[in-house]
């Protein structure tokens, strides 16, 4: 099953707006998956994640993933918190009506680095097992999630079947991550993936689609081949022209829709 989503960043940005924007133009477009960025007080309650399921059903869309803040802890009482937050992310998904949790790292060497994200997982990667949530740690361009050596140090330790990678093809693009060779060697620890377009292999510019240097289609293909299964999450850059996000968006979903098949349209 691949289902395609789009991610409320691209219509919300990063402001606190209540997934308004995502719930007006997402349905509107065509999309049958959300993928929400849960980066707010009020949006990680379990009242929340009720009410987003209960709008989610009254506009006919399906959530995909809930996307947390990201990793990162300096001292003992830090990583408490950090273990915490990732096990409640665990439930909301389950109380919205999902199966997968998205976080990615702090800047690169703060926060612990990838010592604090390896010492959470340990925590919470047998909770993900209990629960049947995917972990899906998402690689970004100058943080402690960036490479492939990085993924390699934590998978070192933490073999678990629900600790994967999200794999955002604009964030390898701008970091100048090979992504096939990320594929040749971690094929079977991808649990999700984030089509982003960047201008610029080893240059972070993120731009609309179609109109940067990331092969997306070729990532997918190569994904597909190897029988990847879940979601593909179109995710749009932050920008200051708004007047074109449903266009945007629409575009990509013709750009990408060939890959849903039609048992991602009957259930999540």
């Amino acid at each position: 099953m691949i289902g395609l989503a789009c991610a409320t960043i691209s219509c919300d940005g990063f402001e606190d707006n209540d997934f308004r924007e995502s719930f007006r133009i997402m349905p509107e477009v065509g999309y049958r998956y959300i993928e929400f960025n849960a980066w707010y007080p009020s949006a990680v309650t379990p009242a929340k994640m009720r009410e987003l399921k209960q709008r989610c059903a009254e506009r006919n869309i399906l959530p995909a993933c809930i996307h947390g803040m990201g990793f990162g802890a300096s001292n003992p009482r830090e990583l408490s918190k950090d273990v915490a937050h990732k096990l409640r992310f665990l439930d909301a998904a389950l109380e919205v009506g999902c199966r997968r949790v998205s976080f990615t790292g702090a800047g690169r060497g703060k926060e612990g680095g990838l010592e604090a994200i390896i010492t959470v997982l340990q925590e919470v990667a047998p909770a993900a097992e209990e629960k049947d949530v995917l972990i899906c740690l998402e690689n970004h361009a100058g943080a402690n999630l960036e490479n492939i050596d990085d993924y390699a140090r934590i998978f070192d330790v933490i073999d678990s079947s629900h600790v994967g990678i999200c794999l955002d093809t604009g964030h390898f693009d701008a970091a100048g991550v090979d992504m096939d060779a990320l594929i040749d060697r971690f094929k079977l620890r991808i649990n999700h993936i984030h089509l982003k377009e960047n201008n610029g292999f080893g240059r972070k510019e993120f731009v609309r689609f179609g109109q940067g240097t990331t092969d997306n289609h070729h990532v997918v293909d190569r994904m597909l081949a190897l029988g990847y299964e879940g979601f593909l999450t179109v995710e749009l850059s932050s920008q200051e022209d708004t007047s074109t996000i449903a266009e945007d968006i629409a575009l990509a979903k013709r750009m990408f829709a060939q890959y849903e098949t039609d048992a991602a349209r009957l259930s999540p």
